[in-house]
């Protein structure tokens, strides 16, 4: 092969390949896969709970027992320590722990949060909030609003079991291990979504 030909496709090359893990590296945490070589770097793949954690265990049954236990990265460690404050209000209900669960918990939950850890949903949660106050709520970050920027209004209380964004894997199949691929999005009633 002409070598001015060489010199030309090795650019051309080289520009698909990046641009290729480029698309790869966007798929808003899909399953790890792809991801076990040396190429994607740690920020790109999904958060995982540390359950097998003593702290992890403690928040997944004292927290996960009313609710979803989010991962702690969806929300900024400030959030995560006025919420743990707050406990005898959150959200309308009391859920106070111990002093001793409730600083166990606290800690594990910011050790963890967004701007703590370099993952990418924490990574694009900062992002979100770049010009923001500090949220209260998940579904309050610019970031969640984009994610599910795509669901009609109304869309979760106009069905015959109303769903709520505070229950990620009642349609996020994968949400207890950290994963939110849109290939795994199966909504009750309806099945797979494909945005």
């Amino acid at each position: 092969m002409n070598r001015k030909i060489v010199w030309v496709l090795l650019p051309i090359s080289v520009m698909l390949l990046a641009g290729a893990g480029l698309v790869l590296a966007d798929r808003d945490g899909d399953d790890d896969d792809y991801r076990k070589g040396w190429f994607f770097p740690r920020w790109m793949t999904p958060q995982r709970m540390a359950y097998d954690s003593e702290s992890g265990k403690l928040y997944k049954e004292e927290c996960g027992s009313c609710h979803f236990p989010f991962q702690p990265g969806f929300l900024p460690a400030s959030s995560w320590q006025e919420m743990m404050q707050g406990l005898d209000d959150h959200f309308g209900e009391n859920a106070e722990l111990s002093e001793q669960t409730n600083q166990q918990i606290t800690q594990f939950l910011l050790s963890n949060a967004a701007g703590e850890v370099n993952r990418e949903i924490p990574n694009k949660v900062m992002w979100s909030l770049r010009y923001t106050p500090q949220p209260k709520r998940i579904t309050e970050t610019a970031f969640f609003r984009h994610e599910h920027r795509e669901i009609p209004p109304g869309f979760m209380q106009r069905r015959e079991t109303p769903l709520s964004f505070a229950n990620c894997d009642s349609c996020h199949t994968r949400a207890l291990q950290g994963s939110y691929n849109e290939h795994e999005i199966r909504i009750p009633g309806i099945g797979r979504w494909d945005d």
